[in-house]
């Protein structure tokens, strides 16, 4: 099999945590999976092929921190997807897809998905923006999500976002922290003055970061832009949802607020014109419009593969008197629609 040339490219790291160790090196590459071999392992094979083309990066930079070792094999964003592109198959190239590893330092396995003990220690891998508010704009905002598996005592994680190319001029980062699923102010800290993102020394756990070697010629200062805007009215939405449930509520306690709410749906009061079948976009996104609330998303983020019945994904809004859950249903035939449920 010919294979394409793929960048090498070396990266910064910064990192901090309790016990602190640093390793710059390309770390027993041939014991890992590469990119490639992570997405042909999760039946990804386009992506698979866009992990082996020329606009690919291929990078393989190891860094310690608390008692893991984590690996950032490769990138692959734009350019390097949009040949392989295909509507029908889901693949949208207006993404960008990495691939990290997570072992012990200390060689213990981690653990493998049948394991109760899976998922027990949660971890936050997202691209974070330079001069961006890292709260508002990473993975979870980017419209991202993850996939992952656990081989010979590895977790390999492959990431998806929004594509992150057209920040290329303003630097990005791929954080890693340990201990928490979503972004944490107690691992990272965002410097106003200068719009740099540190990982925090006395967070309580691993957080660092890779300085991500992207082409300053891939970006589109016009298009980050206009996507900034976009995600800043978005996050102001979620924000002022966030204000109006709780003030000052930790992010457990405010995990438990949305749980609560997420119990009272079958008690609310549904709104029988709001169950419209949604529209499915290029590259496997779907669209979904009732009166001022619009949500575009990737169908996997809501549903498993053969997945049927409602989506344990739900969307809220209020004001602080009232308050709505949007849920995604799909039938046995594969047609998703959506619903909104005004909450009791």
């Amino acid at each position: 099999m010919r294979h394409a040339k793929r960048k090498k490219l070396t990266v910064g790291i910064i990192v901090a945590s309790v016990t602190l160790a640093l390793s710059m090196t390309a770390f027993a590459a041939a014991q890992l999976f590469n990119a490639n071999q992570v997405a042909e392992h999760l039946n990804e094979r386009k992506l698979a092929q866009a992990f082996d083309s020329r606009d690919a990066i291929e990078i393989n930079q190891s860094a310690d921190a608390n008692d893991y070792r984590f690996t950032l094999h490769g990138i692959v964003s734009g350019a390097g997807l949009k040949e392989l592109a295909n509507g029908a198959e889901g693949f949208n190239a207006d993404r960008t897809y990495a691939v990290v590893s997570i072992a012990r330092q200390d060689g213990s396995a981690m653990p493998s998905t049948a394991d109760p003990e899976y998922g027990k220690e949660a971890f936050f891998v997202s691209p974070l923006i330079k001069g961006q508010k890292p709260w508002a704009v990473n993975i979870v905002t980017m419209n991202g999500g993850y996939s992952e598996f656990v081989a010979d005592g590895i977790m390999y994680r492959l990431i998806e976002c929004d594509d992150i190319e057209m920040f290329a001029d303003r630097g990005v980062y791929l954080a890693i922290a340990s201990g928490t699923s979503f972004y944490s102010n107690d691992a990272f800290a965002f410097q106003e003055n200068t719009g740099s993102i540190l990982p925090k020394a006395d967070y309580d756990g691993a957080a660092l970061l890779f300085d991500l070697p992207l082409d300053p010629t891939k970006s589109d200062r016009a298009k980050a832009d206009a996507y900034l805007r976009e995600l800043t009215d978005e996050s102001a939405t979620e924000t002022a949802l966030a204000s109006a449930m709780s003030s000052d509520k930790t992010e457990s306690e405010l995990a438990d607020e949305i749980e609560d709410m997420k119990r009272k749906i079958p008690e609310g009061t549904l709104i029988p014109e709001s169950v419209i079948e949604v529209t499915l976009k290029e590259g496997g996104n779907i669209f979904y419009e009732y009166n001022d609330w619009s949500v575009t998303i990737p169908v996997q983020q809501l549903f498993l593969e053969g997945q049927t019945g409602y989506s344990e994904s739900v969307h809220f809004s209020g004001d602080g008197a009232e308050y709505k859950a949007l849920q995604f249903y799909r039938d046995e035939k594969g047609v998703i629609t959506g619903r909104i449920t005004i909450l009791p």
